[in-house]
């Protein structure tokens, strides 16, 4: 494995694309999606077949999937935050 370290510009700039998009409500969308889709699969708001097909063959596999993406998200906004200091670091030392 290389010890040679190389951060181009292009590499800072989708950095900080990565971290524009990961604090700009990416997941708060997803989570206000996910709430609103908790409010139709109850039964008591909204009933009939087209309801329970929501509720019972759409909405366990999209929840699952927009969990899944919340935290994908968010284990790139971690490592893009590692990337951002570590980057920092080598450039104050030089």
């Amino acid at each position: 494995m290389s010890s040679t370290i190389k951060v181009t510009q292009e590499a800072k700039d989708a950095n900080t694309q990565i971290g524009s998009i990961t604090d700009g409500g990416l997941t708060d969308q997803i989570n206000s999606l996910n709430q609103q889709a908790q409010i139709l699969a109850d039964p008591n708001v909204w009933d009939g077949p087209h309801a329970e097909q929501f509720r019972n063959e759409i909405w366990p596999s999209v929840h699952k999937r927009l969990t899944d993406a919340t935290a994908a998200i968010n284990e790139v906004k971690a490592h893009s935050q590692t990337i951002d200091r570590k980057s920092t670091r080598l450039n104050s030392s030089h």
